[in-house]
């Protein structure tokens, strides 16, 4: 968010975006409860550690919706999950990425030559008429993929969070779900954590990815970008090897909310089908190769 906008905005903000999605039947209303997940009161069952990572221009209260979305979508789905997933216990958690690196200045050169705010700008990508501009050109006109051109620390960081989770004594497997520019920091965090001398056991670390402006998905990794997704697009029209786009929100009213950025939220992949289907699907087939993984 820009420095203007106050907290109690913010909170507002958050506010009415949670009534909405209640009103929508996305959110569950009072009376209804996820069932606790049986296999977390076993002290022996396997466990695995899920990170939300999220995408650019996205604040801590923001990416904590995103994450509890998640969590909300894949519990409600648990229960009818393959046995080997059912049989682990699925903890939450959330790698925060900032602004920073080449996208920063991404952003920032956006608000210098047109005055936006750096959401704004961002968001302004999604026209094809700004994403084929020479100005988006010149811009990202490096890789962005690569790890020395996004904040360094932040990867160091991501890193460090996946092999504390798989060392001795948590010994827990990790699935990273990353949305947008997230993307960019988990492949690069995947590389920090196998490119050390102590290696963690092949396919311990699994990615999913989602709305991903990334050329690949490490370690074989599967993803879901939507055809409707018009940020993504835009930057495939500038960056040819970007991944393709793979699923769509299908014929939703969701795609014409500047609230859902142009078919490019987080929370609009997991509402719209068959998006929602296709990422829980990829998630518990992940989970299920994580399955077979003793991380110690």
């Amino acid at each position: 968010m820009g420095d203007g906008m106050s907290i109690v905005s913010i909170r507002w903000s958050l506010v009415l975006s949670l009534l909405a999605l209640m009103g929508a039947g996305w959110l569950p209303d009072a009376g209804v409860q996820v069932q606790p997940q049986p296999a977390c009161q076993n002290a022996g069952a396997p466990r695995t550690a899920i990170y939300f990572v999220n995408g650019v221009t996205t604040t801590l209260d923001e990416a904590r919706l995103n994450g509890g979305k998640l969590e909300l979508e894949f519990l409600s789905k648990l229960p009818t999950m393959i046995p080997s997933v059912q049989a682990m216990c699925h903890l939450f958690f959330l790698n925060i990425n900032p602004t920073s690196g080449a996208v920063k200045d991404f952003l920032e050169a956006g608000q210098q030559r047109l005055g936006l705010t750096a959401p704004a700008f961002w968001r302004g990508l999604e026209g094809v008429g700004l994403a084929t501009s020479g100005m988006i050109t010149q811009v990202l006109q490096r890789p962005i993929t690569k790890a020395d051109q996004i904040d360094q620390s932040t990867i160091n960081r991501h890193a460090t969070a996946y092999r504390e989770q798989l060392a001795f004594p948590s010994c827990r497997r990790v699935l990273v779900v990353p949305h947008s520019q997230g993307n960019l920091y988990s492949n690069a965090s995947y590389d920090e954590v196998f490119g050390q001398v102590q290696k963690p056991p092949v396919d311990a670390v699994k990615i999913v990815g989602v709305a991903t402006p990334a050329d690949a998905v490490r370690g074989n990794g599967l993803y879901r970008t939507s055809s409707t997704d018009l940020l993504i697009n835009g930057i495939r029209l500038v960056l040819p090897g970007t991944l393709p786009a793979n699923t769509n929100w299908g014929i939703s009213p969701l795609l014409l909310s500047p609230t859902y950025s142009g078919g490019h939220s987080f929370i609009g992949y997991l509402t719209a089908e068959p998006s929602r289907t296709q990422i829980l699907a990829d998630i518990e087939s992940s989970l299920g190769a994580l399955a077979s993984v003793n991380p110690c």
